[in-house]
């Protein structure tokens, strides 16, 4: 028998535990929320309006209607949402009808193979083990634990949003680029088709959230200047555009059939932008600047082009506030626990800090350890800090730092190897 085969099973068995953990720990929640919302006889399945939104575009999916929301009784909306989230849905309503439980398990099952991807991940950008760490504490193995069992990751795997289908996407395109920025898929002829397929992972996340559309771009920028423009970097970085493409271009060509123009992602960043600028904001989201009877009569490209215009003249004209409501929604994105008020409020924030406030220390001390190390900035701090720097603009909250997380994971993993190794040194001193 091969004597790295050997080595290697161990660790190979262990991976699977956590993997059937993760999925474990997933379907008890998925099936715990569906019993509480059934229980709570109001008629809605779901704990945020905007499901309600990504349900009504599916049922257009799978019946194969026009793709829309009519707001108002009769005010259609073409690109209220782009399609990546209502797509997984419609399947899930094809092969299960029109019952949100197996949804949350299929949701529940994609969950559980991010722990597949954030060790994939650490093992491309830090390798086998944690820098400075080594023989200590395997950062790989550690991330994927941390993913597994994390309460939020857990959460975030079964409530019926976009960033349950979006973080694995996310992650998926985040390995791809780690693979790529090396020339590692160059090896055996494939690197061609590693950097289309990162692509088409990066795009589809794109049409899952949105707000992820200037991350690849910034992220192959950034992989091209780190390896001196060479021209295998460039020709990687047109592969992967190549990709994204291919996968977005259909959602364009819908779009221009529909408005006549590009409409690159959907028209709803001006009520977005607005709802973060605005005389009454405060930094959280409150969308009832929608029911203004100068707004909500205009059709979906005038409301749009309306809002802009009034959260840009709102930032020229205040920029004062508009610097104040950046720092509140800064303070609200790094709140390590969600607002809720009462005594359960008290019991969640008690969670929150036990577990986010050390893993956010853990992600500085690994990002500390991994500082010379550009993937590690751009790839594993990258997304968070990205997320958090478009929420100063729009509304904020720890909500939207969530799906950056599970790249930071790692971070945390290689900042606990560095304690672990640090405890080592301390242990031996006073023998």
């Amino acid at each position: 028998m091969n004597p790295s085969a050997q080595d290697e099973s161990p660790v190979k068995n262990h991976a699977w535990k956590i993997l059937l953990l993760a999925l474990a720990v997933r379907v008890l929640a998925a099936d715990a929320l569906q019993v509480y919302l059934e229980r709570q006889g109001n008629g809605r399945p779901w704990l945020f309006p905007d499901t309600a939104v990504y349900w009504q575009l599916a049922q257009t999916i799978r019946d194969g209607a026009t793709y829309q929301v009519v707001d108002w009784n009769d005010i259609p909306h073409f690109a209220l949402r782009t399609p990546g989230y209502p797509l997984l849905i419609a399947v899930c309503l094809a092969l299960f009808g029109d019952r949100t439980l197996p949804v949350r398990l299929v949701q529940a099952v994609l969950g559980a193979f991010c722990v597949v991807l954030v060790h994939r991940l650490a093992r491309v950008v830090l390798g086998a083990g944690s820098h400075g760490a080594r023989g200590s504490v395997d950062a790989p193995r550690t991330a994927a634990w941390l993913i597994a069992l994390h309460p939020y990751a857990v959460l975030g795997s079964v409530i019926l949003l976009s960033e349950a289908l979006f973080v694995p996407l996310m992650l998926l395109a985040l390995v791809g680029l780690a693979v790529v920025w090396e020339g590692r898929g160059s090896q055996g002829g494939w690197g061609w088709l590693v950097a289309i397929a990162t692509g088409a992972a990066a795009g589809a996340a794109v049409l899952t959230r949105p707000s992820w559309g200037l991350f690849p771009p910034l992220v192959l920028a950034a992989m091209v200047c780190a390896n001196r423009f060479r021209g295998r970097s460039i020709g990687t970085a047109v592969l992967v555009v190549l990709g994204i493409v291919l996968v977005m271009a259909p959602w364009w060509v819908r779009n221009e059939r529909v408005f006549g123009r590009f409409v690159p992602t959907a028209l709803w960043m001006g009520a977005s932008l607005y709802d973060g600028l605005n005389p009454r904001a405060d930094g959280s989201s409150d969308m009832r600047f929608m029911e203004d009877d100068l707004v909500w009569p205009l059709d979906e490209e005038d409301q749009d082009r309306e809002l802009t215009r009034r959260a840009v003249a709102f930032a020229r004209e205040h920029p004062g506030r508009a610097l104040e409501l950046a720092a509140n929604k800064l303070g609200r994105y790094w709140r390590p626990w969600p607002r809720v008020e009462g005594v359960k409020g008290l019991v969640v924030i008690a969670v929150g800090a036990v577990v986010e406030l050390p893993l956010l220390g853990l992600m500085v001390l690994g990002l500390w350890g991994w500082r010379r190390e550009p993937r590690a900035w751009v790839l594993l701090a990258g997304p968070i800090v990205y997320f958090c720097v478009v929420h100063l603009v729009f509304a904020s909250s720890m909500r939207y730092r969530l799906p950056g997380e599970p790249a930071a994971l790692v971070l945390a993993a290689a900042g606990w190897g560095r304690l672990g190794r640090r405890g080592g040194l301390w242990a031996r001193r006073f023998r």
